[in-house]
């Protein structure tokens, strides 16, 4: 769980790609573990995979002040 402000800047290189944590600062996301690097799956358990990044934004911003996000971490070799 990830309380608001949630810390971190979410990117998205084309419309329909991945939305990636492209940076983390000190605070709520932080402390639960999210690094630059994560893909986003879900807020709040809805999928936004497929989503636009504005989109996600704004739902973000319409969510309750503790979010539940679902990440993706590619372990490095």
């Amino acid at each position: 769980m990830v309380q608001k402000p949630l810390g971190i800047i979410l990117e998205q290189e084309q419309s329909s790609g991945p939305i990636r944590v492209a940076k983390v600062n000190q605070g709520s996301a932080a402390d639960a573990g999210v690094k630059e690097g994560d893909v986003l799956l879900a807020v709040q358990n809805a999928s936004v995979e497929n989503a636009d990044l504005e989109e996600v934004l704004v739902f973000i911003g319409n969510a309750p002040r503790v979010l539940n996000l679902r990440l993706l971490r590619k372990e490095s070799s």
